[in-house]
């Protein structure tokens, strides 16, 4: 059963379990499980989604920063950093790199992100560049590359989990992305249709 059907099937107790993860994170909530208004009855038809949106755009007393906050809670895991790794240290370099546009991977043991360019020789240069450092440093991500975008995602795996390498290696590709020209996403290249 994924998420959001449990958000349609059970939704005061997923607020609820959102509520006590955005407590931990520091987020203010004003609205408690029992103003919680549930769910209308077009939104089962709507998709995965939008459902998701509509429930939370029906939460009462709610500004657009506490919804994002909702969002952002129910997407993400809390990190599991590796054996070795200081964990102060670690949510620090994480919170910054999390400004940046990185998130962490579903299992909390890795960052990913996702880079456009406007065209592909440019996300291939990329590519090489980090590759070339992840070779100086013995440690490598999994990239994916795709027209105009790349999609990065740094975990360790020996010891497993999210290590201050990874960090740094992060950091390495925000700035190899912003030698190679990075773009915003809607503005990397897309696949061309087809000419007859």
């Amino acid at each position: 059963m994924n998420h959001v059907s449990r958000a349609i099937q059970q939704p005061r107790a997923v607020v609820t379990r959102l509520q006590r993860y955005c407590f931990r994170r520091h987020y203010h909530i004003q609205s408690s499980p029992s103003r919680v208004i549930p769910l209308s009855p077009s939104s089962h038809r709507l998709g995965p989604r939008a459902a998701a949106n509509t429930y939370t755009s029906n939460l009462p007393n709610t500004t657009p920063s506490y919804r994002i906050a909702l969002r952002h809670a129910a997407t993400m895991a809390d990190p599991q950093f590796s054996e070795g790794t200081n964990p102060e240290q670690a949510r620090q370099g994480l919170q910054s790199l999390q400004e940046q546009g990185w998130v962490l991977d579903e299992d909390g043991q890795g960052v990913k992100k996702t880079y456009y360019f406007k065209s592909y020789f440019k996300a291939v240069s990329f590519v090489n560049v980090v590759a070339s450092q992840s070779s100086t440093k013995k440690h490598h991500p999994t990239m994916t590359v795709r027209i105009g975008s790349v999609d990065v995602h740094w975990t360790t795996h020996n010891p497993r989990g999210l290590s201050e390498k990874d960090l740094e290696m992060a950091r390495h590709c925000d700035e190899a992305a912003d030698l190679m020209g990075s773009v915003e996403q809607g503005q990397g290249k897309k696949c061309a249709p087809g000419r007859d």
